[in-house]
């Protein structure tokens, strides 16, 4: 599948540059105070089959000309009365709307300060007048099509970053909601924190809650190989096919081992996932959980004085190894009990050159943050805050956390 998108898109970047242009109906302003020389250069666009050219004998009636309609071109002489060039071209690079539109010089003068001066002020290109038909005409083709490919390249950008944006929005959709996890706390007598955030425009962490019955609630944290769109399309993948086996979420192994199978028919070879599948019951106040290959939860049990544990978490990661059995752990949730799930990012982050936090390094700093008893939200924020002191830059991969403390004793209706 990787290929074929591969494939794809270089038919793509090749179709965008390798485009015929019709260039004729280009909009050209030739910018001059004498008469002879707007003629002159104006018989020899149009020689060449240019039909859109408009005129102006200075700088200042030129701007009035462009606030009313943009050009793709513009042909402008240095020396003229009113508003010279050097004026001109400095305002329209001043300009939001016009700094892209390419300024073509024609000029008696050659010196290297008038050269240096012109393109200081935002030049394009220069001709040295007397004007040569050949010299012209090439130096307008080159920066019509530029200018032209470098509006299809923008508008390209601009419709791409659009569609990611919807994508995203749809990614982070399947997010519970504040509403979903407020419902959830009431339920079953838990706090949920929740924290999602990509890496880049789209990413490859997914999560969930689901009730299951009135006193059991599933909720899984997964992580797929990469970042970026095809990692995206995973997660999508992911949460359908969860969406169609609801009544394995008791049993958290089974439904690992069946998964794998899934990822590994369908996940491109040496792509797969890691994953943390759990169930809280809270009539026996445990959590029954199987783990792929995903970052070791951390439990502070009740009472006073404790501390968060790591967690067992061995298992194959989904979608390497078909057939792969995989085990399942039981750990008590009573009343006062924590439990914190995590992707890599936030354990991968240096705390300085040589030393990542890792794992123990993040038990620690967990058990130090909570010791204040923050609500979820505090919590996971200061953790995140942690993790983005520690970063030299954008993030390198998705940081996902789920964190579950269990309030009081449950009694099911």
């Amino acid at each position: 599948m990787k290929a074929v998108q591969d494939i794809s898109g270089q038919i793509q970047r090749h179709d965008l540059v390798n485009q015929d242009v019709d260039l004729s109906n280009a909009k050209i302003m030739v910018v001059d105070d004498s008469p002879l020389i707007r003629e002159l250069i104006g018989a020899c666009l149009m020689t060449d089959n240019y039909k859109n050219i408009t005129f102006a004998e200075d700088g200042r009636k030129a701007l009035d000309a462009i606030n009313e309609e943009k050009p793709d071109l513009i042909i402008l002489d240095l020396e003229m009365p009113v508003m010279d060039g050097f004026e001109l071209c400095k305002i329209l690079r001043e300009r939001p709307d016009t700094a892209a539109i390419p300024i073509l010089i024609q000029s008696g003068r050659d010196t290297a300060a008038d050269i240096t001066r012109a393109f200081d002020y935002g030049a394009s290109d220069m001709v040295v007048k007397p004007i040569k038909k050949f010299e012209i005409l090439a130096r307008t083709k080159v920066h019509l099509q530029k200018n032209f490919l470098m509006g299809k390249l923008l508008s390209y950008h601009d419709r791409v970053a659009q569609e990611l944006e919807q994508a995203k929005q749809l990614q982070l959709d399947i997010c519970p909601s504040s509403e979903e996890l407020r419902g959830i706390e009431k339920q079953f007598g838990v706090k949920v924190g929740w924290h999602y955030e990509p890496s880049s425009e789209l990413g490859g962490d997914i999560g969930g809650i689901f009730p299951i019955s009135d006193s059991k609630v599933a909720f899984f944290m997964a992580d797929f190989s990469g970042h970026g769109v095809a990692a995206a399309l995973n997660t999508f993948r992911m949460q359908t096919w969860l969406s169609g086996e609801t009544e394995l979420f008791t049993e958290p192994d089974k439904l690992l081992n069946k998964l794998n199978n899934f990822l590994h028919k369908n996940l491109p070879r040496g792509s797969y996932a890691t994953m943390l599948f759990c169930c809280l019951d809270q009539n026996d106040q445990s959590i029954t959980y199987a783990s792929a290959g995903c970052q070791p939860p951390l439990l502070m049990e009740a009472g006073p004085e404790k501390t968060f544990e790591l967690c067992n978490s061995r298992g194959m990661p989904l979608g390497l190894r078909e057939n792969w059995t995989y085990s399942k752990s039981n750990i008590p949730f009573e009343q006062g009990a924590k439990f914190l799930v995590y992707s890599d990012a936030l354990v991968e982050v240096h705390v300085n050159e040589d030393q990542q936090l890792g794992e123990e390094g993040l038990r620690k700093e967990a058990t130090e943050l909570w010791k204040t008893n923050p609500t979820p939200a505090k919590g996971l924020n200061k953790l995140v805050q942690n993790f983005k002191g520690r970063l030299s830059g954008e993030a390198p991969d998705d940081l996902t956390i789920i964190y579950l403390e269990n309030l009081h004793e449950f009694a099911s209706n």
